[in-house]
């Protein structure tokens, strides 16, 4: 459904799949942009630590289980993210409560020892805003909307996980409330009457 006051673009094509009696359909793309972006909540969260796990793509069923194991040591963790870089290395990012530092650095440790090539880092205090809203995936220009209004004001973003309905941006301590202040700004979020 396309709203008033929005710009939007509807394309109608028809494809007719073989000769008569053939199979048809009808496809309709809706495209929309919003004034303001509008999301269903916007969180934030302190106390954060940040560990960076770097190691060679081939051992990464290896490190697998011990992160699963080392999640059921912690409770939980706030964002898992992992990427590819150059020369067949993967980078894991983990971002857990501050209070779970030490045990994440004592596994670590004892896991490094048998993986000399793998390298681990830890920083800490982070910050972390969590947006979720309808259909991100389906809904261009969200997170370009954050990057963009986020980098005016010269707030760093140290890591961004996106999902389906789910945005984490991860800031240093300081920098997170003015973060979360702006993003509220800049989206929408619908409230009751």
């Amino acid at each position: 459904m396309l709203h008033s006051g929005r710009s939007s673009v509807l394309h109608n094509s028809y494809k007719d799949h073989g000769q008569s009696g053939g199979i048809s359909s009808l496809e309709t793309i809706a495209v929309y942009w919003e004034a303001q972006v509008k999301v269903y909540g916007i969180t934030g969260k302190s106390g954060l630590a940040l560990g960076v796990l770097r190691f060679h793509q081939d051992r990464m069923a290896s490190w697998a289980e011990r992160i699963t194991h080392l999640e059921s040591t912690l409770r939980r963790f706030e964002l898992v993210t992992c990427h590819g870089t150059d020369k067949d290395r993967m980078e894991l990012y983990l971002v857990i409560e501050n209070d779970g530092r030490d045990a994440m650095l004592s596994l670590m440790n004892r896991w490094l020892e048998e993986e000399p090539a793998a390298q681990f880092s830890m920083n800490a205090p982070f910050y972390m805003i969590f947006l979720h809203g309808p259909h991100f995936q389906d809904r261009f220009g969200i997170a370009e909307t954050a990057f963009s209004i986020l980098a005016k004001h010269n707030i760093q973003i140290t890591l961004s996980g996106c999902a389906g309905t789910s945005m984490y941006l991860i800031f240093p301590e300081d920098q997170g409330a003015a973060a979360l202040k702006i993003l509220k700004e800049t989206f929408l979020i619908p409230t009751t009457a």
